[in-house]
């Protein structure tokens, strides 16, 4: 009888050992299924399988999780949908890439076109300059405004045409979704000079488009 108390006792005493030795190789293999490499690394990583020169802000620092993803099939493009996730822009000029936050993206030279580029990646920063010729331009902006993460820049001009700050694939919505609504609007192109007074605030209405004259004889 005592011999199966002491059984007993030393039983319950090693309980927690063995949960934690059952707990041990779980732990290792979901340590090893998700593992995370330091966004410098990586750059690192795509500069040497592209050649390309990279100069990256010190505030850029983030651990990117490995799930799924093979650092080793990592191209520019991934890179630049990696760090837009995490809040960064990469822009190629002058033969280096410079990696920042993209709270600073407005502020990038980026050249000015008519159109989203056709070769533009997906999470490139473009900068478009879109002509509006049905509707007032600063009726799009609190319209579309919404639609844009808070780092991109959407803003009326006084000549009714829109400057569009964003990546690629977004700026490519955003310009088809402008490109529609203008070619089916009535509004007229008018805008009302007072409303650009203090820059293009999205707030503004606009100007009807004037009414054809009465006939002769009409009242």
């Amino acid at each position: 009888m005592k011999y199966r108390s002491t059984w007993a006792l030393a039983m319950v005493l090693a309980l927690p050992a063995i949960a934690a030795a059952a707990e041990e190789p779980a732990a290792s293999s979901s340590s090893q299924a998700y593992k995370s490499i330091e966004i410098g690394e990586l750059i690192a990583k795509v500069a040497k399988r592209t050649g390309k020169q990279f100069i990256v802000d010190p505030r850029v620092r983030a651990e990117i999780p490995l799930i799924g993803l093979d650092v080793s099939t990592v191209d520019y493009a991934r890179l630049l949908a990696i760090l837009s996730v995490h809040q960064y822009v990469a822009f190629e000029s002058g033969g280096a890439v410079r990696v920042i936050p993209d709270a600073s993206m407005r502020q990038l030279p980026v050249p000015a076109a008519s159109e989203v580029p056709a070769k533009a990646l997906d999470d490139e920063v473009v900068t478009v300059i879109l002509p509006v010729k049905n509707s007032c331009s600063a009726y799009f902006v609190p319209i579309l405004r919404p639609l844009m993460p808070q780092a991109a820049h959407l803003a009326a001009m006084p000549n009714n045409a829109l400057i569009l700050v964003d990546h690629a694939a977004n700026a490519r919505r955003i310009v088809d979704m402008v490109e529609r609504l203008d070619k089916v609007s009535t509004l007229g192109a008018r805008c009302d000079p007072e409303i650009f007074g203090g820059g293009a605030k999205g707030n503004a209405k606009p100007e009807p488009a004037p009414r054809p004259a009465s006939p002769a004889g009409g009242s």
